[in-house]
């Protein structure tokens, strides 16, 4: 047995022997023969995909592919970044699957230049490293303090796993380390040249470990260990390269612990004491450690202290007690994150009502010195590459529904937007569309925001538009407005796309995040079906002409869907579905289980094993509901042969139960050499992305 197994087993223990109403609900499960991948599984997984490929429009799925190869330049550089001794981009070419990595000496004339590229030369062509994979993943990337030494790690499977090598810029010498124990994707390198900083995964795939590895002897020093399965580990670099910071995180506590950057393999020093229901967040700058806390108050607020306050962990009671209060918790808001810069403190928040992002730039004492204004409504603000601490000047990527990403740089100090680069959009005038934002009321009574996007006549008719509604709700992951290319195909043949912010995302702060999970699962659910029927109630859309998609954890919504009230709508795109829910969460040994005990419950507790049992899809299947025309909504379902999140066998068992019963218009489709986020490769990705968009315009009649 490995020591991570061992650790696993002693941190849960009490899970080895099933309760009896749990064996009761378990013990049998017929279709646990399509766990295994043998020739029978295999067999009827193709003949799915020769059964999907059968109601296929294969005409308009190359239209649609073709559609989103013109659209946006196929050859364009990156906008370059500077660090010390190089100045970085990454070359897309129309002819290669994979970016190419590109840099150029920093001299004193190219600094005055912000966008020449003398003397450029390519040091990183994935292309060649795909060479003879079905799938290829580049999972990460860092490069030495000096800038001679690059790390990457690789997946050529699609299931999360990966493997580390080191290249030597200057000989092209590419060292692999096969003696390591596989890996999650993180790399961060110390400020010693020759310490990289990696995460060991143990049997369920969790990064439990913090390991420095000398990448000139290979020897390995274990930093870190986690042996709680409920957290995952990880580490982040000050942007001032002084401080690194060990984090151990599960969904309702953390622990950080401190180390210097240029002496990784100190003892590291613990901040707070873990604390349950005690989520944290850290940077520093200098000697100062800011830190966001919820301690106080659910929505977070920002403490500083100096480092050599934690001489020895603080409790948490004695952190509150010496921190200094940068920005007080609120109630209409979430305090998002912070960045800090020699200068100015950067905070981003969220307001409750509508779920837009506030920006703002303070003293670093947490004094306002002005809002950021965005240039239009509905918009998502990413900070971009910023690996400098020194500077007034900062890069933002702004986007909307209906704007592309635009590359803009920020003077702090003057409130000066500068535009660096929009991506470009070819063969569209995005002047036709719109979008907007409405509230509806939920089963109780709380406005749900959901957002539109299409052209500006179909959005101001008072007719029923087909719709594509697309639904997450999970994690506390906001869906906020992005663009996608891709996306104009759908409008430009008439569907508006819309968004339902329902609880368990944090699409309005926090507390929508824990209005949505645990024993609060069922407001998302019921969210989306208020949602639909607000929509059809207003005339936006219609039975009919109504379309829903989600993916992983979204499967809980959409299959609730499918079993509740399938006459609403006309299809379901379900893509990778969580759908399983019981069964997956009674079963430790599978990847992301005990970590998500505290996102969907623990099925040992009688409790959320009847909430659980209540509401996940595959125990509340009623084929005999689905027997009349009416409630036989076109049910596409998507599954990735090695996906280590939702295992291939959910959507696999979905598909088979239904269509056992003889449950028309049920079509899955298993990706078969790739994981969770479907295959690799830009066009793969295109031919992956037309397929769907042709069954949503399939099933909305707007085929043409």
């Amino acid at each position: 047995m490995s020591q991570a197994k061992q650790n696993n087993d002693l941190s849960t223990a009490s899970l080895c022997k099933m309760p009896p109403f749990l064996s009761r609900d378990l013990s049998k499960d017929p279709l646990h023969a399509l766990e295994n991948k043998s020739v029978d599984t295999l067999r009827f997984l193709k003949k799915c995909n020769q059964d999907a490929n059968s109601v296929l429009n294969s005409t308009l799925q190359k239209t649609l592919f073709t559609e989103m190869r013109h659209r946006t330049p196929l050859d364009h550089d990156s906008y370059p970044s500077d660090l010390e001794q190089f100045r970085y981009f990454v070359r897309q070419k129309e002819a290669l699957d994979y970016p190419q990595f590109w840099r150029a000496p920093l001299t004193d004339t190219i600094k005055q230049q912000p966008e020449k590229l003398d003397n450029a030369e390519c040091y990183l062509d994935t292309n060649i490293m795909a060479e003879g994979y079905e799938y290829f993943d580049l999972g990460d990337m860092a490069l030495s303090p000096d800038e001679m030494q690059l790390a990457l790690t690789l997946d050529t499977e699609g299931d999360e796993i990966y493997s580390l090598s080191v290249l030597d810029l200057n000989s092209q010498n590419l060292k692999t380390f096969d003696h390591l124990p596989p890996l999650a994707s993180d790399l961060l390198w110390s400020e010693d040249q020759n310490l990289l900083l990696c995460f060991p995964l143990d049997d369920t795939q969790r990064p439990w470990q913090v390991m420095a590895l000398n990448i000139q002897t290979g020897e390995q020093h274990t930093l870190f260990t986690e042996p709680d399965a409920r957290h995952w580990v990880g580490c982040s670099k000050s942007r001032d390269q002084k401080s690194l910071f060990i984090e151990s995180l599960s969904k309702q506590s953390t622990a950080y612990y401190y180390l210097p950057a240029d002496k990784p393999l100190n003892t590291p020093t613990a901040l707070i004491e873990r604390q349950e229901g005690h989520e944290y967040h850290v940077d520093s700058l200098g000697d100062q450690l800011y830190i966001r806390s919820n301690l106080q108050q659910a929505h977070f607020g920002l403490y500083r202290l100096p480092l050599n306050a934690f001489s020895q962990a603080l409790t948490p009671a004695a952190f509150l007690a010496q921190a200094e209060v940068i920005e007080t918790p609120r109630t209409d808001k979430t305090f998002e994150g912070f960045e800090l810069f020699d200068q100015h403190l950067m905070i981003l928040q969220r307001d409750h009502t509508v779920g837009s992002q506030e920006l703002s730039i303070n003293s670093l004492d947490g004094k306002l010195q002005h809002h950021f204004k965005a240039p239009y409504p509905l918009v998502s603000i990413n900070l971009s590459d910023n690996p400098k601490s020194n500077t007034s000047w900062v890069r933002l990527e702004l986007e909307s529904f209906n704007q592309p990403p635009t590359l803009y740089r920020y003077q702090m100090a003057e409130q000066r937007l500068e535009m660096l680069r929009q991506i470009p959009v070819n063969n569209t005038d995005l002047s036709l569309f719109t979008s907007k934002q409405i509230l509806i009321p939920s089963w109780d009574g709380t406005p749900i925001p959901i957002s539109l996007v299409g052209k500006k006549d179909l959005l101001e008719s008072d007719q029923p538009q087909p719709l594509l509604l697309y639904v997450y709700g999970a994690y506390g992951d906001p869906m906020d407005p992005w663009f996608s290319s891709s996306r104009l195909s759908l409008m430009e043949r008439g569907v508006i796309f819309a968004v339902a912010h329902v609880r368990g995302g944090g699409d309005c702060g926090e507390h929508w995040y824990h209005q949505g999970r645990l024993g609060y699962k069922e407001n998302s659910i019921r969210d989306l079906e208020h949602s639909i029927n607000a929509l059809i109630k207003r005339g936006i859309t219609c039975p009919q002409q109504l379309v829903v998609q989600g993916g992983s954890a979204a499967g809980i919504v959409l299959g609730a869907l499918y079993n509740r009230c399938p006459e609403l709508i006309t299809s379901i795109i379900a893509e990778v579905p969580f759908v399983d829910v019981l069964r997956t969460m009674s079963r430790p040994e599978l990847p992301l289980t005990i970590g998500e005990y505290e996102e969907w419950g623990n099925p040992e507790e009688p409790e959320a094993h009847w909430r659980i049992r209540h509401y996940s899809p595959l125990d509340n299947l009623k084929p005999q509901q689905h027997q009349q025309p009416q409630q036989q909504p076109f049910l596409w379902i998507e599954a990735g042969l090695n996906d280590p999140r939702v295992q291939y066998w959910e959507p696999t068992k979905w598909a088979w139960r239904l269509k056992a019963s003889n449950v028309a218009n049920v079509y899955l489709r298993t990706r078969m050499d790739s994981g969770h986020g479907g295959g690799s490769g830009r066009d793969q990705s295109y031919r992956e992305t037309a397929e769907v968009l042709s069954v949503a315009l399939m099933m909305l009649n707007k085929e043409k």
